[in-house]
């Protein structure tokens, strides 16, 4: 008898998944975008001839903003069309025109136009781009027209680069591209594009005549206009394969995992957007994994500003962000992909030191040693000049920082320690090996109780000019008789710096160890607090406390009941001074602040400082929310403007889960206590 075969509960979940954002989807407004392959193909025309279609079929239809670039044809498509006056913002005395999202909002239209997808605001208006005022837009059930050219796509931005030499500034997301409803390709043959260009029905005169010698060149343009059939043929193989999830109408899952990793490297944008077109041919998993290394936690901020941009361009790419630490960089990345289940790796070709614990084989080749059953996708390290510069991990600065005052002093005392030991060996007749044995001991004490490398071999330099000068003939000289002694300094210098590096290589393990173990058992005690929580205030209490425990920051945490967003608790940070307080929290409370925080309990996303909605914020505020539920708000202020590192924003990301799942306990208790009270 025929058995079918039971799904498995992996597939089920992930069907279950899929239906519920399909459910979600439902509830939002529509995406149709209008795409190009270059400037001048009719998006903008296209996308108002549609727009005047609605019209005539009584939609209630609206320009929001539509960028008529001076051109006649595009502007009569406009005449009938109501037009949301733009918003005028000031910028260095200018008045800039912008598209007013809040004025949308208000008039909440059944379609919105809003041309230029990729625009990046300017500073003052809520969002840093476009994009994110048509999300917001959407998740309000407006649908959106827009329109977008293909070079603007984060994932072909290399593709691109390469094609036509320019380096295109204002992408968006391929999410925002994927998830649309629709997506119209606006075609027209590369000759015609160019004979419009020289017609001026694109640009003017001696803009045309530029572009025509660069970007708008034959060859270019048809190869863009390549990458846009082959985009928007994935899109649809891609749309096809969700459909079989959803449906169960074939086989889906792939299995496949991608992972690729995150560099300060300049060329490591390439790398990850090589694997992220790869996971969306294979319909896979995609994670980008960060191996934080004594060497990048000492980098300069230029450094860790590049890396920090190629982790929000991963992240923007769909891939989950993983953080690991570790010296051995290539072991790290085979552990995660076993654990993980990885198939496939996308790397850069990179040149690696071969000083202070890096072997001579590159690190695909380690890789290769540790987990030989992977796929492995070398992407050339080459840079292509275009708005790069030259990186370089540790400068000779860097090579002393984190070294303390005191260091230099300890290793001298050990140098002198060793010394005195040295001739109260040999005042007993003890050989020269004896006083080598101890010299060795004062390198080893010195890489126990100082920082980083620089004293530790100091001291196996000063060990053996040391042994030399007092210890071997002629004594008080750095000469040596003996034909044999040359050898035997070599050998000596060889195990002291040996000895220096294994003690100094254990030492950070032991700090990261510690490290890890206190962010361990932080998010441990944060569990078990929140869980013997009551109230409200507990829950702020405790969550706060943990948070401070973490990071030294000034926390504010807003609560909401009965639909209501309660007076904040401000919890300021340690070392504020008395008659600062008060200025303090009121500046933290502000009305342009909770401003910031009802928009998040609005709208169930962070907002704030450092990220791309209302910048300007004081603080970083993030939602404490269960099934698309906000019940309550945790703001941290950001006195350098610097954005939380990867790992403790993870961490916090955690706490505030556990918080949500205690705030809902709690709010089903009261729901019972008043039902049973009436």
């Amino acid at each position: 008898m025929d058995t079918m075969e039971r799904p498995s509960s992996e597939k089920m979940l992930e069907k279950i998944r899929a239906e519920e954002a399909q459910v979600r989807k439902k509830e939002m407004g529509q995406l149709k975008i209008f795409l190009g392959y270059a400037a001048g193909t009719g998006k903008t025309y296209a996308m108002l001839e549609a727009a005047r279609e609605l019209k005539k079929q009584q939609v209630d239809v609206i320009a929001g903003y539509v960028e008529p670039h001076a051109r006649p044809e595009t502007a009569a498509l406009l005449e009938g069309l109501e037009q949301l006056p733009f918003l005028m913002v000031d910028y260095k005395g200018v008045k800039i025109r912008e598209f007013d999202l809040d004025a949308a909002l208000k008039r909440r239209p059944k379609v919105i136009l809003v041309d230029e997808l990729a625009h990046s605001n300017i500073r003052g208006c809520r969002h840093r781009k476009r994009y994110q005022d048509i999300e917001e837009l959407l998740e309000h059930g407006i649908n959106v027209y827009t329109t977008v050219n293909i070079q603007h796509l984060e994932s072909l931005n290399d593709n691109v680069t390469g094609i036509t030499s320019v380096m295109v500034r204002e992408t968006i997301p391929d999410r925002v591209f994927d998830r649309a409803d629709q997506v119209k390709l606006v075609d027209i043959e590369p000759e015609e594009l160019i004979q419009r260009m020289k017609e001026g029905k694109i640009y003017r005169e001696i803009q045309a005549q530029r572009a025509l010698q660069n970007f708008f060149t034959r060859d270019k343009l048809i190869a863009l206009r390549e990458i846009a059939l082959r985009r928007m043929a994935d899109r649809v193989n891609h749309l096809a394969e969700e459909e079989k999830k959803l449906f169960g109408t074939g086989e889906y899952s792939t299995g496949e995992h991608v992972l690729t990793c995150i560099s300060p490297a300049p060329s490591n944008a390439k790398v990850i957007r090589t694997a992220a077109r790869l996971a969306y041919a294979f319909h896979a998993e995609f994670t980008a994994l960060y191996v934080e290394t004594r060497y990048l936690q000492n980098a300069d901020e230029k450094v860790k500003r590049r890396r920090d941009e190629n982790m929000r361009l991963a992240r923007s790419l769909g891939a989950k962000i993983a953080t690991v630490n570790g010296e051995d960089v290539s072991r790290q990345i085979a552990e995660y992909a076993k654990v993980s289940n990885v198939t496939k790796i996308v790397m850069g070709r990179t040149a690696h030191r071969v000083l202070f614990g890096q072997t001579r084989k590159t690190l695909v080749e380690s890789l290769n040693q540790y987990a030989p059953s992977l796929d492995v996708y070398i992407i050339p390290d080459l840079q292509s000049g275009i708005g790069q510069r030259s990186y370089t991990v540790v400068k000779t600065g860097k090579f002393l920082q984190g070294l303390k005052g005191t260091d230099f002093w300890i290793m001298l005392g050990m140098m002198t320690v060793s010394t005195a030991g040295g001739f109260l060996l040999s005042h007993f007749q003890m050989t020269e090996a004896n006083i080598i044995m101890s010299y060795l001991l004062g390198v080893m004490l010195t890489a126990i109780f100082t920082q980083g490398y620089v004293c530790s071999v100091l001291a196996s330099v000063l060990s053996v000019m040391l042994f030399n000068y007092f210890f071997t003939m002629p004594v008080h000289s750095l000469q040596a008789y003996d034909a044999s002694y040359p050898v035997t300094f070599a050998m000596m210098f060889t195990v002291s710096l040996l000895t220096s590096w294994n003690m100094s290589k254990i030492q950070k393990q032991n700090e990261e160890n510690a490290k890890r173990a206190y962010r361990t058992e932080i998010l441990l005690v944060n569990s078990k607090k929140l869980r013997r929580a009551k109230t409200r205030q507990q829950v702020s209490d405790e969550l706060a406390g943990q948070i401070q425990k973490l990071m030294q920051f000034t926390v504010l945490i807003y609560m909401k009941k009965h639909g209501v967003i309660q007076v904040p608790s401000v919890y300021l940070r340690s070392g504020i001074e008395e008659e600062e307080e008060e200025i303090l929290r009121a500046g933290y409370t502000s009305r342009s602040e909770q401003a910031v925080v009802k928009w998040v309990f609005e709208n169930g996303h962070r907002a704030g400082c450092t990220t791309h909605t209302l910048p300007n914020a004081k603080a970083i505020y993030l939602p404490v929310m269960e099934d698309d539920k906000v019940s309550a708000v945790v703001g941290m202020v950001l006195e350098e403007k610097r954005e939380i590192a990867v790992f403790e924003y993870n961490l916090i990301s955690a706490m505030l889960d556990e918080a949500a799942l205690v705030l809902e306990r709690i709010q089903k208790m009261e729901d019972l206590a008043e039902s049973t009270a009436k």
